[in-house]
């Protein structure tokens, strides 16, 4: 039973019925409440931190605006954003990776620049880290509307829902062999809270006001901290790109039945710099049923609503940048599930599941003399979920409702000093968690409402000091980058995270060989300090423990990309992780009553190893191809055996071609093989193919039709560990317009 609890709980799994029939855990109250965190300790840690990031922010930025404002004339150091070589530093950025406007130059032809990997803004095909992009284009072209299916096509990862069954099929990510809460999900380089155990369903980020989704794989906790295990999803939005006014637009209709509407629209005053609008998206899916014969849905139907809003300036008085946003998602899911209860009959019962998500987020940048940046970040974060389980016919219902916040201030200072740049910042984090569950049920004759607690009001906070220095030499052909970040939390103390990162180009942009290493860590979540699982009545009960120490890893990634012309690049890469202290679930001690107690504990250990091969040749303008392998190898130390749901071959193959009448077909093949499940059962290995062709009549019009799955890859819900995908062949027809005078033709 021992090993049954800790393989479920420490991978984010269940008990299979094949298993054991108990699962692995049902909150419920507990005899005995977590003391939270004093909030006199919590407002004391909060006002501390803001008053000092103000102080560093005004001591940093006094001698700047005690200067002549900044007439366009001021001499700037190369690399600080105004230097028209993009070898070194391409364009200023925020705190939160925002290239300011005049980067982009269109929708096809912005430059790619990307921040995630060393938190400065490098060219993508020169940065110091691998980085990953994905734009809001090749999206699309992928057939995608959020930003889970941007990312399931991804070589390197894993996205399939029907891997997290148990936690309501979420559209989590796997990487380097790790996820839950082992993946870092950030929005505009905010950490993104609501998951479900761990797992941040990325299927509830629509793509309405993306610019790209950068991806960094490996220990990056010496600049993100906690819970940056096995890399960093960073999804970036993007100022207006032109003057005057703008919008976008997005209208698709799928079948199965669904459909989705996007629009964006903004206006930027060329002479002030001051810009600003709004965005709103709505989408629809019906509920999947794969057995026809019963009332069970494979996948919900679901509603999903965002509406948000954007106001900032460039350059004011000539060095400050800031924005304001304000961001509202809801995913709303309907399911069904069958009940048979002894002496009372056969029940429907409707499973209504709402998430709302609030985002508010202001951003400052001061741009001062020699290339330096001062960056000023406040966030706050609400996520308000309600989960009920409604028996159709029947008096007895319950509702689950979870509430959680998440405030944090950061500071940041950029100084470009030659060859050398140096990155160094201090944040402060805050965030609390509380569940409450509310049940009509048959107590003593009679239909009563009860109410308790489950997860009593827990404070989490932590302060943050962090830095970096990228230095290059040899021109450029070799960089050095080293960092390191301490962390002191509430609830556990302190820990140190660094990181070392090599780049070597002895062939310009032509070969670059990169080498990094660094060490990562997971605080324990709210659940593990303070959940209490009662199931005394089935034999055993899991309890907190508030002694628990975070997870840490070591990891290497290297690897080399070739670029022999124009026309081709080739890339190799491999990764190796070594995790400790992970929390798993132990044997404690069994009571009086005979029922056995376990608890949470760092006694588990994993490895991952594994590494990709993919290239890319366009031979002519019309034509482009992709290809790729990923392999990946794992072993829960613990157990003696793979981690669940692991596949360890992955490859994919894309052509994309264009010809000289707007016309655009584009195809993508995937093969995932099977993977391991439990000592007698593999999860079946699977095929996609998509299609996908548009016509562009002129260049703010795309009119497009596609085929998603159209091999109609299944999941068979009789099949256990089956993780093949919920959704078999989907047909889509759509249609994309930007607005803008630049565009008109």
């Amino acid at each position: 039973m021992a090993s049954l609890l800790r393989a479920c709980d420490r991978f984010g799994g269940t008990l299979t019925p094949t298993q054991d029939s108990r699962p692995c855990s049902q909150p419920i109250s507990r005899p005995e409440t977590l003391r939270p965190a004093a909030p006199f300790i919590v407002i004391a840690v909060r006002s501390v931190t803001f008053m000092a990031l103000a102080v560093v922010t005004l001591l940093t930025a006094a001698p700047a605006l005690a200067e002549e404002p900044d007439d366009g004339s001021r001499e700037r150091a190369p690399g600080d954003g105004s230097s028209e070589d993009v070898s070194d530093v391409l364009i200023d950025v925020d705190a939160s990776g925002q290239a300011p406007i005049d980067a982009e130059v269109g929708p096809d032809d912005a430059i790619e620049v990307v921040v995630t990997g060393t938190r400065t803004p490098e060219n993508a095909q020169r940065s110091t880290v691998n980085v990953e992009v994905i734009t809001r284009r090749e999206a699309e072209r992928r057939g995608a509307t959020n930003v889970g299916e941007a990312l399931q096509g991804q070589l390197g990862v894993q996205v399939n829902p029907s891997a997290y069954g148990q936690f309501g099929n979420p559209s989590a990510i796997q990487i380097q062999g790790l996820d839950g809460d082992r993946v870092l999900v950030l929005e505009d380089g905010e950490r993104v809270i609501g998951g479900v155990s761990g797992n941040i369903d990325l299927s509830s980020m629509p793509l309405t006001d993306v610019d790209q989704v950068e991806l960094v794989t490996g220990p990056t906790s010496a600049l993100y901290g906690t819970q940056a295990l096995g890399g960093v999803v960073n999804v970036r939005t993007g100022p207006p790109r032109f003057m005057g006014p703008s919008g976008r637009f997005r209208g698709e209709g799928r079948h199965p039945w669904g459909g989705l509407v996007q629009g964006q629209g903004f206006y930027r005053d060329e002479e002030t710099g001051v810009w600003g609008g709004a965005e709103a998206s709505a989408q629809y899916s019906e509920g999947i049923r794969l057995q026809p014969d019963v009332v069970d849905l494979s996948q919900p139907e679901r509603r999903q609503y965002l509406a948000g809003g954007r106001i900032g300036a460039t350059k004011l008085g000539g060095i400050v940048d800031a924005q304001l946003r304000y961001r509202f998602i809801r995913d709303e899911q309907l399911g069904l599930t069958g009940e048979t209860v002894p002496g009372l009959g056969d029940f429907l019962i409707e499973l209504p599941d709402r998430n709302d998500r609030h985002i508010v987020q202001y951003r400052q940048t001061l741009h001062l003399d020699g290339g330096t940046t001062v960056n000023l970040r406040l966030n706050r974060q609400w996520s308000l979920g309600e989960t009920r389980k409604d028996r159709v016919d029947s008096p007895l219902d319950e509702v689950r409702r979870r509430n959680g916040n998440l405030q944090s201030m950061e500071a940041m200072t950029a100084i470009a000093d030659g060859a050398r740049t140096w990155v160094v910042g201090m944040r402060g984090e805050a965030e609390s968690f509380e569940q409450r569950l509310e049940r009509t049920e048959f107590l003593s004759g009679a239909v009563q409402d009860t109410a308790r607690q489950e997860v009593d009001p827990t404070n989490l906070g932590h302060g943050a000091l962090y830095a970096q220095l990228k230095w290059d030499f040899l021109d450029g052909m070799l960089t050095v980058l080293g960092g390191a970040r301490g962390e002191l939390h509430l609830r556990y103390g302190g820990v140190v995270a660094p990181r070392l990162a090599l780049a070597f180009r002895p062939f310009d942009e032509k070969l670059i060989i990169r080498v990094s290493g660094g060490r990562g860590f997971r605080a324990p979540a709210a659940r593990e300090f303070g959940f209490f699982f009662d199931h005394a009545a089935l034999g055993y009960r899991v309890i907190g423990n508030r002694d628990l120490t975070p997870e840490t890893s070591w990891g290497v990634n290297g690897d080399v990309t070739w670029r022999p012309n124009d026309t081709a690049k080739l890339r190799a890469g491999v990764y190796a992780n070594f995790i400790d202290d992970m929390i798993a679930i132990d044997f404690l001690s069994t009571n009086q009553g005979g029922v056995d107690d376990f608890t949470y504990q760092n006694v588990a250990e994993a490895r991952t190893f594994g590494g990709q091969v993919d290239g890319a040749w366009q031979p002519v303008s019309w034509l482009r191809g992709e290809a790729g392998y990923a392999y990946t190898w794992t072993r829960d130390l613990t157990e003696q055996r793979p981690l669940v749901g692991r596949p360890p071959h992955t490859a994919y193959g894309a052509i994309r071609i264009t010809t000289g009448i707007g016309i655009e077909g584009y195809t993508r093949y995937r093969v995932v093989t099977d993977a391991f499940i439990n000592e007698d059962t593999r999860s079946v290995g699977f095929s996609t193919l998509d299609f996908r062709v548009s016509y562009r009549p002129y260049m703010a019009l795309e009119i497009y039709s596609g085929v998603l799955n159209a091999l109609d890859a299944k999941k068979d819900p009789d099949r256990l560990g089956d993780q093949r995908p919920l959704v078999g062949r989907t047909y889509t027809l759509g249609i994309i317009t930007d607005v803008a005078e630049e565009l008109l033709p």
